[in-house]
């Protein structure tokens, strides 16, 4: 997996495993295993928030739930510095809940930047991705939230619920992390493999976060329908392929087997490229 897919934090709980990776920063339980060390940052609970106060942590993390945001906790949070709250939830309705701790929030003019946590049981990575995107991009959209904290027990890996986590995010326009592909559904027009020719240039070009890459089938509807596109791939007769940087023709008639490698050289001889080790 790319590495642009790693998240910012990782929460370990009690302490570090083993093989924690390098340079990670790690979000560590504060009464049961953290230690003021470079990169390793504390979470702290109702229980023990009375204490954050005598942290010296650079950011304290906060664990809280809606029922949670009384008189008091709002006391602690005008007194202290450097918090990020991780609001979590186990409500039947998790996004009114949630969305109700914002209202709060507002209401109180408190500007603490939130994580939205959410917790599933999923196997199939269909189900998480639809139930996560609805349940935190609700959210993310309506301008609720700094980041997300998602997490699954079941039998989809780890680094893939990272994945997941940031292209909500990118969904949301609340952070990029890879490029974005456009494409059209094909017709009559399109005289090549369209799923086929949009899984080539993913691969080659899924590293250029900050892009929006178009592959569009015919040169009828392709141009407009790719207008804020960054870089298009767009087919002209058979087995010839045009491309466009902005609305730009740059080349045309390319034949079909070489347009990939073009593209590429159109982006770095436009100083767009960069090597995917140099994310």
């Amino acid at each position: 997996i790319h590495s642009q897919f790693v998240p910012d934090y990782l929460y370990v709980g009690e302490r570090l495993p083993l093989n924690f990776p390098k340079g990670m920063k790690a979000i560590i339980d504060y009464r049961k295993g953290w230690k003021n060390e470079d990169d390793r940052f504390p979470l702290f609970t109702c229980d023990n928030i009375l204490e954050m106060g005598k942290c010296d942590a650079r950011v304290k993390f906060l664990k809280l739930s809606y029922h949670e945001l009384t008189r008091e906790t709002f006391r602690v949070l005008n007194n202290v510095k450097d918090v990020v709250i991780v609001l979590e939830t186990s409500h039947g309705n998790g996004v009114g809940e949630q969305r109700a701790f914002f209202h709060q929030l507002l209401r109180e003019d408190c500007k603490i930047p939130v994580i939205l946590c959410r917790e599933y049981t999923e196997d199939n990575a269909e189900d998480l991705q639809i139930k996560a995107g609805a349940d935190l991009g609700t959210l993310l959209l309506d301008g609720f939230g700094d980041g997300i904290m998602l997490s699954n027990v079941g039998k989809i890996d780890a680094k893939d619920v990272d994945a997941y986590a940031l292209g909500i995010l990118q969904a949301a326009r609340v952070r990029m992390s890879k490029a974005e592909f456009i494409s059209c559904p094909g017709c009559g027009r399109t005289l090549f493999d369209l799923q086929e020719t949009v899984a080539l240039v993913k691969n080659a070009l899924s590293h250029l976060k900050n892009l929006k890459i178009a592959v569009m089938g015919c040169i009828v509807n392709g141009p407009g329908e790719m207008a804020d596109a960054d870089y298009g791939y767009v087919g002209a007769e058979r087995g010839k392929i045009s491309l466009y940087k902005k609305q730009q023709l740059v080349e045309k008639n390319i034949p079909a087997d070489r347009a990939v490698e073009r593209l590429i050289r159109l982006i770095k001889e436009s100083g767009d490229w960069v090597e995917p080790d140099e994310k």
